[in-house]
């Protein structure tokens, strides 16, 4: 790895430095340990120890001194300031400096100063020699060491450099007179010296290497002490050429001087030698230069960038083989190049004083950091780089080593990847907009914002296409400028869009110049726009073909990876457009008839409803019409249903021409029709009612072709002196038409009270009511709840009934609507609670089903009495089903279903009475913590005779299983609705057809538990 590499080369350069420090140590002690020896010999008059050997001259005391001196300055190597504070090192320079000086004036003036025997007498020395004096050149060498010394102390540039030449200069006179005496030469007769013995060249040899190796990676030791190339080779090689030359010259002089031939050949002969052997020298290191350099060169091409050198001048002096193929240069054709030849015409001025002040300035930069750059190829291409610097010093100048790298490709990834994560939240921001958009324009309006501002495209449209007409209108658009917002479709437009309807997959064009169409998108192009892609968001066959099509101004914009987030945002769309067309189905089936398309009894009672709150407010009043063709089951019974439906749809156009554009003509059930006139007398209505009878007088011809004459009994009602409820009113006019139609029909009347019908004295009612809870009047009746696979009974609903003392068995429906607005419901709902709860603790496992009214839902309490019932009752809340009403839940939708979490914290179950006759939406359904559905009566009456109550059955199983609710449905009574139910998957009926509702013992005994 590369930090093991680096570490490694340190702890070798350490080990290095050591060894060189050692040798420094050992030279050292060599030379304090042979002065030492002499310096002794002289004190006790020890011959043998003056000499060293026997057969040397002896050393002079001085010398000797100086010698001593010398190694203890290698032993401390005390340089610099560092010198001057210790006194043992400056006391050894200074002893090499000035007695070797004071010799030296000696000889140059002929003095004797006394300092030659000033310690011992040199009594061996013959008087004429100069007893006790160091020779001339050996004083020179102390006085340059002393000299080298005191340089390299000095604070001054090249001191080091200076100090080791210096060093040099004692070794080279060292190894001078060592080969002379290697020749046989003692006495020179050199201006420098006159003679040096033996063993004191050897000493200035060692002490001059010595001093050499204080600093071998500094000054002319760089080059010998480095761990490179050139250093081991001069290292490996300094042996022979020392030794080469020294050994042939002794050779031929020897030859010569033996006669075996002259001193001509002799001298001849040893240039010769010394000329193969440094011949043969330099092309071993020439040889392992060439194998530095090229190892170097292929470490240098192998570099996984483009790496190139950089001169102080901006010219290329080094390049990599990657470097020449990322600027599709020849090989070599980069070197002696100007960088700025590497960089495009409009950057290079910029470019050159930039490298001029990091030249002034330089530091490494890595990749990535500095200014964006563009290179130029030699093919004039330009490409996108990012460079990391490093400054290089070496001997022969200052360099700036550069990598380069093409990013190209990496930022066209970003790129991708921007638009990628753009495509994801266009993705994302669809996604939570079909949760939210409320109806088809928003989401269509919003659609096309998205996929612009967030995906980054240029515009978007969802349009509609038109088979007949072959032409586009656009629905929503939406687009960075005005320009584009106004235009229409092109040829090429329109025919993209019928191709994605036609086919039901994406059309893609990433290229609009080089389209064969290219003519029919000339538009387009002038526009900026080079590429589009159109989605279909509808089948073929739905009433209003729907595309999605989306443009870019770059060229092949689309890819295949992009086109599949597009596809799924389109596949999101085409999704929620679907779901709302299902909703406005459903909710046209929920209010609306599928026979005559007219407003059914929700719609009517929801519109009957406002138009009293608005007399109410005015002070005004309304009339209804209940309307009921006489003999339609002889129609049905004779011409089939279709030919019944066909009459219905007659009579409704009929009774709609004769009423007025505010009025509402509804189709209540079966043969039965309701006309609410807002603002209408009960006489005044009763001329609407002579006009649509006098209409029945003209004869009908059915689609088969039959023809005949139908009739009609119509009833008149007027709030609020009929009925000050949407049930009376209509109950009101229903009487009125039943007694009509008992005297023949064929004609209208109004009500009139007593005539038939019962005349509730709605004050007795109510004070009956208040002493029924108190005298226990009420019952509790159960119903069979049956699962349909198994046909086996699960459970019971609670049904409360009242047995007055005078009046019998009063239907629930007369007493309940009273004591809900009486507000008698809550002590009667908590009275079926806990009743129904005690008798169902006996039957565990069975669901007990209890309604709860909305004023009992609504009362803050109802937890807190639910969880006591329980515990009172020992009833387990697993088999407690509370039956709760669309309409209670939608007065307010926030606090129901905190009620009913809290609940569903409690274990009990919860179950939406009567759905399909409130006004809850689907997502309101969705967000409501329930466990079951409860079909409404009203749906399954009609679910084998009414295509439109089939349809709604159908839609309302299937969504609840989507949502994985329960779904029971009520009202069953015959073996054909069963049939239906058990084919659509409906879980649980409940209904006259199994069991009507009975006391409870009766109804354990019928259930078989």
């Amino acid at each position: 790895m590369p930090g093991q590499g680096i570490s490694q080369l340190g702890k070798n350069l350490a080990a290095r430095r050591a060894t060189y420090q050692g040798i420094v140590n050992q030279v050292g002690w060599v030379l304090v340990g042979i002065s030492a020896l002499v310096l002794a010999s002289w004190l006790f008059d020890i011959q043998v120890g003056k000499s060293i050997l026997p057969s040397f001259h002896s050393m002079k005391f001085n010398t000797a001194l100086c010698f001593c001196a010398c190694g203890t300055l290698l032993l401390r190597k005390k340089v610099a300031a560092a010198l001057l504070s210790d006194i043992v090192a400056m006391a050894s320079v200074l002893l090499v400096v000035v007695v070797p000086c004071l010799t030296i004036l000696q000889y140059w003036a002929g003095w004797s100063l006394g300092i030659d025997n000033l310690v011992v007498t040199d009594t061996t020395t013959p008087p004429g020699s100069f007893p006790g004096r160091m020779s001339l050149g050996t004083a020179l060498c102390f006085s340059i060491i002393g000299t080298a010394w005191l340089v390299a102390a000095a604070p001054m540039r090249h001191a080091i450099l200076i100090m080791q030449f210096l060093a040099l200069a004692v070794a080279m006179i060292g190894v001078a007179a060592l080969i002379g005496y290697v020749f046989g030469v003692q006495q020179f007769q050199l201006f420098l010296f006159s003679t040096m013995a033996l063993h004191t060249a050897a000493l200035f040899v060692v002490c001059g290497v010595g001093m050499l190796l204080i600093y071998p990676r500094a000054g002319v030791m760089r080059s010998a002490a480095s761990s490179y190339v050139g250093g081991r080779t001069l290292r490996r090689f300094i042996p022979f050429i020392v030794v080469t030359p020294v050994l042939t010259g002794w050779v031929s002089m020897h030859g010569a001087e033996d006669g075996y031939y002259s001193d001509a050949f002799g001298f001849a002969l040893s240039s010769v030698a010394s000329i193969l052997v440094l011949g043969l020298v330099g092309w071993l290191s020439a040889d392992a230069l060439n194998r530095e350099e090229d190892r170097f060169r292929t470490t240098l091409d192998s570099s996984p960038v483009a790496t190139i050198m950089v001169d102080g001048n901006g010219i290329i002096c080094m390049a990599n083989k990657l470097a020449h193929t990322l600027f599709q240069s020849p090989k070599g054709h980069l070197v002696g190049r100007s960088i700025e030849d590497l960089v495009p015409g409009r950057f290079r001025h910029n470019h050159a004083d930039y490298r001029r002040e990091y030249l002034h300035k330089p530091e490494p930069r890595i990749m990535g950091e500095g200014r964006e750059l563009f290179a130029l190829r030699d093919d004039g291409s330009e490409f996108r780089a990012e460079i990391a610097l490093n400054p290089v010093n070496t001997l022969d100048g200052r360099y700036v080593m550069a990598a380069i790298l093409d990013i190209t490709e990496r930022l066209e990834a970003e790129q991708q990847l921007l638009r990628l994560n753009r495509m994801h939240k266009v993705l994302s921001g669809i996604n939570a907009l079909i949760v939210r958009a409320p109806d088809f324009d928003t989401l269509c309006s919003e659609a096309t914002r998205i996929t612009v501002d967030e995906g980054g495209l240029t515009a978007s449209r969802i349009v509609h296409y038109d088979p007949e007409s072959r032409s586009c209108r656009t629905l929503h658009a939406h687009a960075a400028g005005e320009q584009f917002a106004l235009r229409g479709f092109s040829r090429h437009e329109t025919k993209a869009i019928r191709q994605c309807l036609q086919r039901q997959r994406s059309i893609v064009c990433n290229d609009l110049d080089e389209h064969p169409d290219f003519r029919e998108s000339v538009d387009l192009i002038s526009l900026g726009i080079r590429a589009l892609a159109a989605f279909p968001l509808s089948t073929p066959s739905a009433s209003q073909p729907t595309a999605f099509v989306l443009y870019r101004c770059e060229l092949f914009s689309f890819d295949p990876t992009k086109m599949q987030l597009l596809r799924e945002v389109a596949d999101n769309i085409a999704f929620a457009i679907g779901n709302f067309d299902k909703n406005r189905q459903l909710d046209f089936l929920t209010h609306f008839d599928s026979v005559t398309g007219l407003p059914n009894r929700l719609l009517l009672s929801d519109r009957l409803q406002q138009g009293m709150v608005q007399a109410e407010r005015n002070k005004g009043n309304l009339a209804v019409l209940y309307l009921n063709i006489d003999r339609f089951k002889q129609v049905n019974d004779s011409l089939g249903h279709n030919g019944g439906d066909d009459l219905l749809r007659q009579m409704a156009q009929r009774i709609s021409s004769c009423v007025g554009k505010a009025d509402t003509v509804s189709r209540w059930g079966g043969d039965e029709f309701v006309v609410l006139l807002p603002g209408y007398s009960a006489g005044e209505a009763s001329e609407v009612a002579n006009i649509i009878i006098n209409q029945q007088h003209s004869l009908i011809v059915l689609g088969t072709g039959h023809e005949l004459f139908v009739s009609c009994s119509i009833g008149v009602a007027e709030y609020p002196a009929d009925g000050e409820d949407v049930d009376a009113l209509i109950n009101s006019a229903r009487s009125a038409m039943a007694s009509l139609k008992e005297a023949g029909g064929n004609d209208y009347r109004r009500y009139v009270p007593g005539i038939g019908g019962i005349g509730d004295d709605r004050l007795a009612l109510e004070t009956s009511l208040r002493h029924a809870l108190v005298q226990e009047q009420f019952q509790l009746y159960y119903q069979h709840q049956v699962d349909i696979a198994s046909r086996r009974v699960v459970g019971l609903e609670a049904l409360v009934r009242w047995h007055h003392p005078t009046q019998g068995m009063i239907p629930p429906d007369r007493f309940i609507p009273l004591a809900e607005k009486t507000g008698l419901i809550v002590p009667i709902g908590e009275w079926v609670l806990r009743e129904a709860c005690r008798q169902g603790a006996s039957l565990p496992g069975v669901r007990m089903a209890v309604n709860l009214s909305a004023r009992q839902f609504r009362q803050k309490n109802l937890v807190t009495f639910i969880r006591q019932v329980l515990s009172e009752t020992g009833m387990p809340p697993a088999d407690l089903e509370l039956e709760i009403t669309e309409g209670t839940l939608m007065d307010d939708v926030g606090s129901a279903i905190e009620t009913m979490k809290q609940l569903m914290e409690l274990g009990v179950n919860i179950s939406l009475d009567d759905f399909g006759t409130g006004y809850s939406s689907l997502s309101y359904l969705k967000r409501f913590p329930i466990d079951t559905l409860k079909i409404d009566k009203s749906f399954i009456t009609e679910v084998t005779t009414d295509a439109g109550s089939e349809v709604i059955v159908n839609t309302i199983i299937a969504m609840a299983h989507s949502l994985g609710l329960k779904v029971i449905a009520e009202g069953v009574e015959t073996d054909e609705q069963l049939a239906i139910l058990r084919e659509r998957g409906c879980d649980q009926v409940q209904g006259y057809l199994f069991a009507k509702p009975l006391p409870y013992q009766e109804a354990i005994e019928a259930a078989h538990f």
